[in-house]
């Protein structure tokens, strides 16, 4: 088996038994029985579980940047809205495509260790730096009105990670990414209240 698809098995079993057994309780020996592997090529791939982790989110951070896409305000492009619609649902198709690590990612990796929280942190600032970024170029487009996007920034991936949470924990009554979407672009977008205080 050639190194690269030796470490997509490698990754794919880890990303299974992670999901099922949790990343505490998951072994290594769990990874390479899965992965039909043994324990020394396992550690010619990676140094430990922890790093496979640490790979597989970096992934999950490369689809959600991908999904992001500038708004175009040119004659002829779709409605505004529509657009932003369509960012919403890809981000959290993304993360409903990949429920293993959204959960790792919001509930399991608390606690593995002081780099990772360090790349955790990293991920929340890139996360935070790209919705700021997409303020700011709204603003300068006037579809977003002047506001702190510092602030506004941490209110709407505070509301995504909620929402995320509530849609995890609730799968008998699961709602579409969709409607999910809709939903939050909705309170996002237009606040709470009827008139303004």
């Amino acid at each position: 088996m050639n190194p690269a698809l030796r470490k997509r098995r490698i990754a794919y079993s880890a990303r299974k038994v992670f999901s099922q057994k949790g990343y505490h309780a998951a072994t290594v020996d769990d990874i390479i029985r899965d992965a039909g592997v043994s324990r020394g090529t396992f550690y010619k791939t990676y140094r430990n579980k922890r790093e496979v982790l640490g790979e597989l989110l970096d992934s999950l951070t490369r689809a959600l940047e991908m999904n992001i896409k500038r708004v175009d305000v040119s004659s002829g492009a779709p409605p505004i809205v529509d657009q932003m619609m369509g960012n919403v649902e890809r981000i959290l198709t993304t993360l409903t495509n990949n429920l293993d690590l959204t959960r790792i990612l919001l509930r399991g990796a608390v606690g593995i260790d002081p780099d990772f929280a360090r790349k955790l942190d990293e991920f929340y600032e890139g996360t935070l730096a790209l919705i700021e970024l997409s303020l700011k170029h709204g603003q300068d487009m006037g579809i977003i009105r002047p506001c702190n996007v510092e602030i506004a920034s941490c209110a709407v991936l505070g509301a995504l990670r909620q929402a995320m949470e509530v849609f995890l924990s609730t799968k008998s009554k699961r709602t579409s990414s969709e409607v999910l979407g809709k939903n939050l672009l909705d309170v996002i977008a237009n606040g709470l209240f009827v008139r303004t205080i």
